[in-house]
C-alpha cells in the first residue's frame, strides 16, 4: 500500500492504476512457485482477457514519460507486494479464520503505520467530525468488511483468482462515477467492461480458480 501511494506522487493515477492492476499475473507466478498451484488454458485465457480490459480502461490516460518511469516502477512493485500479500493470505486460511487473519494483519500493520505517523508527519488525528467519520467508514467498510470477505473468499478461491476479481474495481468505479458524478463513459468503455466480466466468467469456468479443498467437497474424494 506504501508502494502504490508512493508511486502516484511520481507518475499519473492512470499509470499507477494500470500497472497496480496486473497483480493476478504476479499471484499466478507465485501460486506455481511457491504453493505447487497450477492453471489450465481456461484461467489464463480468462486472466488475458481481464488483464486486457482493464487496459483498455485506462488506455486513454495512460501517459508514456520518461520522468514518471520511477513512479511506474513503484506502482509495478506494489503489484507484486500484493500479490504476495494474497499469497501468503491464502496459506494462512487453510489454519486461521478469517477474523483471526483480519484481526493480527490490522493489528501489526496498524502498529507500523503509526511508528512511522510519530516520526513523519506532526499530526496524528482527526481534527472535525466530518473526517473522523470518513476514517471510521473506511476502516468498517474498506478494512473490516471489504478485506474480511476477501480473506474469507480464500478458503474456497485460489488467491490468483481473487486478485483476478479485483479487476472489477475500475470497472465499479467508473460505473460509480458514472451514476454518482454524471462521467461520461465512451463506447470503449463499455467494450473494456464487457471484455473484464467475460474474461473473469471463463476463468470461474476453469478448475484452478477453486481450491482442492471445494473440489474435495463437491466430488466427495
Amino acid at each position: 500500500i506504501f508502494l502504490w501511494a508512493s508511486s502516484l506522487t511520481q507518475t499519473s493515477v492512470a499509470n499507477s492504476n494500470l500497472l497496480h492492476n496486473v497483480t493476478p499475473i504476479f499471484a499466478v507466478l507465485g501460486g506455481w512457485l511457491f504453493l505447487g498451484q497450477s492453471f489450465d488454458y481456461k484461467f489464463l485465457l480468462g486472466m488475458l482477457l481481464a488483464i486486457i480490459g482493464v487496459f483498455i480502461i485506462s488506455f486513454g490516460d495512460f501517459h508514456s514519460e520518461v520522468n514518471s518511469l520511477y513512479g511506474d516502477s513503484l506502482a509495478l512493485l506494489s503489484a507484486v507486494f500484493y500479490a504476495l500479500n494474497y499469497l501468503v493470505r491464502e496459506k494462512l486460511r487453510s489454519k486461521f479464520s478469517a477474523s483471526t487473519i483480519l484481526l493480527w494483519t490490522s493489528l501489526l500493520s496498524g502498529c507500523f503505520t503509526f511508528l512511522i505517523t510519530l516520526t513523519t508527519e506532526t499530526q496524528l488525528f482527526p481534527n472535525s467530525w466530518q473526517t473522523w467519520l470518513a476514517v471510521i467508514c473506511l476502516a468498517v467498510l474498506c478494512q473490516i468488511i471489504g478485506q474480511g470477505l476477501l480473506i474469507h473468499n480464500l478458503k474456497q478461491f485460489s488467491s490468483a483468482f481473487v486478485t483476478l476479481l479485483m479487476l472489477t474495481e475500475p470497472l465499479l468505479t467508473a460505473l460509480f462515477a458514472f451514476i454518482i458524478f454524471a462521467e461520461k463513459l465512451s463506447p470503449l468503455n463499455w467494450v473494456a467492461f464487457i471484455v473484464v466480466l467475460i474474461g473473469i466468467y471463463i476463468a470461474r469456468l476453469s478448475i484452478s480458480s477453486a481450491k482442492v479443498v471445494e473440489l474435495t467437497i463437491v466430488t466427495g474424494k
